[in-house]
């Protein structure tokens, strides 16, 4: 039996459902909702508005405890996603995920570690993960070991409760719990992930950037800087370039390849 359940809540589509699927089960098996943990790894301005309200909303909603951690450097001080950028002088890229390792993987493994200080025990970490979202999640098993956090006193299994789920169910899913989503969703973002991601197709980010001037201006900055690109082979500098032609969101011509 697990101490502590712990949802990993972005605040997006799948987080949403995910939490749900979790509660329902639980409430099914008789396992109180005391023992149910939401955790938001807060990406400060480099996610979409309103994002950690709604993913507190979400969580409140089902009477769960929230927390929120960010990303800290080696000193202790919480640090933003461009700040590291800067520093490192190149943005991450598939091959050097450290926007998903250091922003959202490290701070959610400190909330196990301090749940686990407060009453020691198992742990289940739930994630929102769904095969048809690319390549490498579809490789996700639906139970995992969680070998990073599990030590000789602890141990941790990854739970991917729907992993096997499509899109049209995650909808259908939302639209009959009656929790709302964000509304990025409805200005067409496929995913609710940083506003501007490294990952995002091109008619992503013209989509972010258009709802989000101030903080595309932010990411120019950067790059111009640094003098590397956003993404191989598209400066963020063309999307903004592309905004101020006019120029319309084509198709979303890409997944998010994760």
């Amino acid at each position: 039996m697990f101490r502590w359940i712990v949802v990993n809540s972005s605040g997006g589509k799948d987080s949403q459902t995910a939490l749900r699927y979790v509660v329902q089960q639980c409430d099914s098996l008789g396992i109180a909702r005391d023992r149910i943990v939401v955790s938001h790894q807060c990406l400060g301005d480099m996610e979409w508005k309103g994002t950690i309200e709604l993913a507190e909303a979400q969580a409140k909603h089902y009477g769960l405890r929230f927390v929120v951690s960010k990303q800290r450097n080696n000193k202790g001080v919480e640090q933003t996603l461009l700040e590291k950028v800067e520093l490192r002088g190149k943005w991450p890229d598939s091959n050097n995920r450290y926007c998903t390792s250091d922003m959202k993987r490290c701070p959610g493994y400190r909330v196990v570690t301090q749940l686990f200080r407060e009453s020691k025990g198992d742990v289940l970490y739930v994630r929102g993960f769904r095969a048809e979202e690319s390549p490498a999640r579809a490789k996700k098993g639906l139970l995992e070991l969680n070998e990073d956090l599990t030590i000789q006193s602890r141990t941790v299994y990854n739970w991917h409760p729907i992993i096997n789920w499509t899109e049209t169910q995650v909808w259908a899913d939302i639209k009959a719990s009656g929790v709302p989503s964000h509304e990025a969703y409805a200005l067409g973002m496929p995913r609710l992930s940083c506003v501007f991601c490294i990952f995002a197709p091109k008619a992503a980010l013209m989509i972010a950037g258009k709802h989000n001037p101030a903080l595309l201006q932010r990411y120019v900055d950067v790059e111009r800087k640094i003098g590397h690109t956003f993404q191989n082979g598209r400066s963020i500098e063309s999307i903004q370039q592309a905004i101020a032609a006019g120029e319309q969101v084509g198709q979303m011509d890409g997944n998010w390849n994760m």
